[in-house]
């Protein structure tokens, strides 16, 4: 069964192993850059004013490339997400 992104973990979780926290890091970030989320408002970044930041995220998330571990779709598949519907949701730009 596929997760969906608020039924992970949160980051600081000790539970996970090391890796696992550092996925979910990772796609928070992707999450935050791609929707300007509460959670990167709350943390006190504000709206991310950078396009080439928001560039960088929806290229990362529309990259099929499997070759390096962290790519967007080895963690989808590492924390069960299901990376189709993910992105297509990150590419719209809607909030998750």
């Amino acid at each position: 069964m596929m997760r969906a992104l608020q039924d992970l973990p949160t980051a600081g979780t000790r539970l996970l192993e090391p890796h696992t926290r550092l996925m979910v890091a990772v796609l928070q970030t992707v999450v935050d850059d791609c929707t300007g989320s509460l959670h990167r408002r709350a943390a006190g970044h504000g709206e991310s004013g950078d396009p080439g930041r928001l560039r960088d995220a929806i290229d990362y998330v529309s990259s099929e490339d499997r070759s390096w571990p962290y790519s967007f779709e080895n963690i989808c598949d590492a924390l069960e997400m299901d990376v189709d519907c993910l992105r297509e949701k990150l590419q719209q730009g809607r909030s998750l």
